[in-house]
């Protein structure tokens, strides 16, 4: 991304239905001769906090790193603030200082995901399916997020021109958060409601 677009997140999400089969989705992002592929069981923890307001925290490890990822809660998903810190792999999970380090902020909720990802990264976009699984629910996506644009005209441009090329449907993509659409169906009404009142 340019310096600009740097802390942005530009991407689209389409659920995937549990009968699609998703072999020659897999195959055909093969045959496209990916710069880089990873495949990966993911721990994304995630914080909501009382005094940080609009954003959520989450805690991310799996065997190729570890960060530390502040995001904006809105009501579409396409354009967030996404910013990352790495964390030192050496030293293990630190899942402990991160509940010590917002602890100060007012913890409302902390909840663990576990995702199954495949990743293909191109030149110009990321490509993620996963299934991600919590408290019983599961639910799978595929995920488009730009690379390398100037400008959040060009990063859209880049959405529009892999959906087509995937044979997605752009009045089908969710514009609900992975928080949204798997844990807040098990939050208290409560949490549910001051979620609400975060959304930008």
């Amino acid at each position: 991304m340019s310096k600009d677009l740097q802390f942005l997140e530009i991407e689209h999400k389409f659920i995937i239905e549990p009968d699609v089969d998703l072999g020659p989705l897999l195959d055909g992002l093969r045959l496209r001769g990916p710069e880089k592929s990873i495949q990966s069981d993911v721990l994304d923890t995630y914080f909501l906090v009382e005094y940080a307001p609009q954003v959520i925290y989450r805690h991310r490890i799996d065997s190729y790193l570890q960060q530390l990822t502040v995001k904006s809660l809105g009501s579409d998903t396409e354009v967030r603030l996404e910013v990352n810190l790495h964390l030192d792999p050496l030293k293990g999970n630190q899942i402990e200082g991160i509940q010590a380090f917002l602890a100060p902020q007012g913890v409302l909720w902390q909840g663990t995901l576990r995702k199954e990802v495949q990743a293909f990264y191109f030149a110009d976009a990321e490509v993620v399916i996963y299934r991600a699984l919590y408290d019983q629910r599961e639910i799978r996506c595929l995920e488009i997020e730009a690379r390398a644009a100037h400008s959040i005209e060009e990063a859209q441009q880049v959405l529009s021109s892999w959906e087509k090329s995937l044979g997605l449907d752009p009045s089908r993509r969710s514009h609900s958060s992975l928080l949204e659409l798997l844990v807040l169906p098990s939050l208290s009404s409560s949490l549910q409601a001051k979620v609400q009142t975060m959304r930008i």
